[in-house]
């Protein structure tokens, strides 16, 4: 709860901070990518920032991978007396290639009903990597940063974080479901332990809520930096 409401807050202060200046948008998530996405990874690179940092060189030969709609667990999946399903989080993402070798991971969001923006350019090579192997439905786990390839009601590790929250490389849906059961009531329990011994009288707020928000307020944050460099690198 700490940490996302203290995103939340960096969120709304960037946000805040860029209100005056237009992003870029499409009406189709497909189209946001053939448009900005290589232009976006250009300006990383010429910037002035090390694109190092990115996992980039200063080679201009980018390209990209298939475009993949990212999915989370429904709130049916804290609950083991419901059935456990995957929904839209909202974001598409797309290896960045550069000279034909997979390097970080760039991503469109919707920002508003059929208006897609720039969400990030992030999630590392590793995932990069392992985007060219999904045959399923990608899936985020993001408390966890967590990625998995869904199909056929098995879960498939795509990243080593992925393979520390399940303890494998491969995990099936119903334990993956008591998987997360048991630590959203792990963490539930230790922030009530938190809030009762700060504060006799504090009311909680439902996590679906603090998740909404620190989501789509952590998503100004890679809005605000990319377009604070392009309108003041030169």
């Amino acid at each position: 709860m700490r940490h996302l409401t203290t995103f939340a807050l960096a969120g709304a202060f960037t946000l805040v901070a860029t209100s005056a200046i237009a992003a870029p948008t499409e009406r189709s998530a497909e189209r946001f990518a053939k448009t900005h996405f290589e232009s976006i990874v250009l300006d990383y690179i010429e910037g002035g920032d090390d694109p190092s940092g990115y996992h980039l060189t200063e080679s201009h030969s980018i390209s990209f991978g298939s475009l993949h709609k990212v999915m989370m667990a429904a709130q049916s999946c804290y609950s083991s007396d419901e059935l456990c399903t995957f929904v839209p989080s909202d974001e598409h993402v797309s290896a960045v290639l550069q000279d034909g070798e997979p390097r970080n991971v760039i991503g469109t969001y919707e920002q508003e009903p059929g208006v897609f923006a720039f969400s990030t350019l992030g999630y590392g090579q590793e995932l990069s990597t392992a985007l060219g192997d999904v045959s399923g439905s990608l899936v985020h786990s993001a408390p966890e940063n967590a990625w998995f390839d869904y199909e056929e009601k098995t879960l498939t590790a795509l990243t080593t974080d992925a393979k520390r929250f399940i303890g494998g490389d491969t995990i099936t849906l119903v334990s993956y479901q008591a998987l997360l059961v048991e630590t959203h009531a792990n963490i539930e329990g230790s922030l009530e332990d938190g809030l009762t011994g700060s504060s006799g009288n504090v009311q909680t707020t439902e996590p679906k809520s603090y998740r909404m928000l620190g989501l789509a307020l952590l998503t100004g944050l890679p809005l605000g930096y990319f377009f604070y460099r392009r309108r003041w690198k030169r």
